[in-house]
């Protein structure tokens, strides 16, 4: 004998769909942006955007809003998805959606290489841009010309690894100009390189930055007496020669072999680092660990950058 099922189903009222929402005027919306913003971010912790994307055009608009505000690429997977992205939203979509682009991700080929790249150069409305690598001056560039809005105004790279002119290139040819550079006001430079690149050379692709504020340089223990009394000597010169300077700070990390328990005050160059100190209360010291720069945007999220000069100023 077969036997049947009967299913009743209680069919929701039309007037109570998600998808009539938008038909309605939402309280929501008479709220001030911000608050708004402020709402959709906090809803957003807790659900995928797709449920809100489908609610009104103008919920939509703030969602992207939210979403695009800071473009974080750690991976090879975040770096591919967001150059499709690019290429079938307009350039005018992110030079007005992204304010903060990081790209923590370090591009192994060519291919990946280039799509960083065009991420950054498509981000026309950036103000701050945080670099696993050297992507090149025209790259920097590309976010920094024509802009109305105050251009980049923070860079944060990884390490000075790259930045060095190639000896064939005029030095003229792989700098910022000088109206380009005027914009940023904090400079950090995280790690140090694998060789020796010295201050005078990392500050030069960036042009004259005549409204520097802030800026951060790195060097390891241990490491090349005679490029310890260089460095010593030329951060000497940048804090003399910008007196716009407010803060810089110079992170001694230990050697890569060695544990974070190494005591780097012990160092030769903390000690000619500390002289320069008592005679210009703006250079800070500080103790870094090797894998500070892993920790800061291993998190697609990660906020903790923003911490650095925050934790100074307490």
């Amino acid at each position: 004998m077969a036997t049947f099922t009967k299913t009743l189903t209680t069919s929701r009222t039309r007037s109570y769909s998600l998808s009539l929402v938008s038909a309605k005027p939402s309280p929501l919306l008479n709220l001030p942006a911000e608050l708004v913003l402020d709402i959709l971010e906090s809803v957003l912790s807790g659900i995928r955007p797709s449920a809100l994307l489908t609610i009104s055009k103008v919920i939509s608009r703030f969602v992207d809003i939210i979403l695009y505000r800071t473009v974080v690429l750690h991976s090879k997977e975040s770096l591919i998805l967001f150059h499709r992205t690019t290429l079938s939203r307009s350039p005018a979509f992110f030079a007005s959606h992204v304010k903060k682009m990081v790209v923590s991700y370090k591009p192994q080929n060519a291919v990946n290489y280039h799509r960083a790249q065009r991420a950054i150069a498509v981000c026309g409305g950036v103000r701050s841009l945080v670099l696993s690598m050297w992507f090149g001056p025209d790259c920097l560039a590309s976010v920094m010309s024509g802009r109305t809005d105050g251009g980049v105004s923070e860079i944060i790279l990884q390490s000075p690894d790259g930045i060095e002119a190639p000896v064939h290139c005029p030095q003229k040819d792989l700098q910022l100009h000088d109206t380009l550079s005027d914009s940023i006001s904090h400079l950090r430079i995280c790690e140090p390189g694998e060789g020796w690149t010295s201050p005078e050379d990392i500050l030069l692709p960036f042009g004259r930055l005549q409204n520097l504020t802030h800026l951060q340089l790195s060097r390891r223990t241990n490491s090349n007496t005679d490029n310890d009394l260089k460095f010593q000597i030329q951060v000497r010169n940048i804090l003399q020669t910008h007196p716009t300077l407010c803060a810089l700070a110079v992170v001694i990390y230990p050697q890569m072999w060695a544990s974070d328990d190494e005591n780097v005050r012990e160092s030769d160059i903390w000690t000619m680092m500390r002289e320069v100190a008592a005679q210009d209360g703006r250079l800070i010291l500080v103790q870094g660990k090797n894998d500070d720069w892993g920790k800061q945007w291993r998190n697609s999220r990660s906020d903790v950058g923003r911490k650095f000069w925050a934790d100074f100023s307490k």
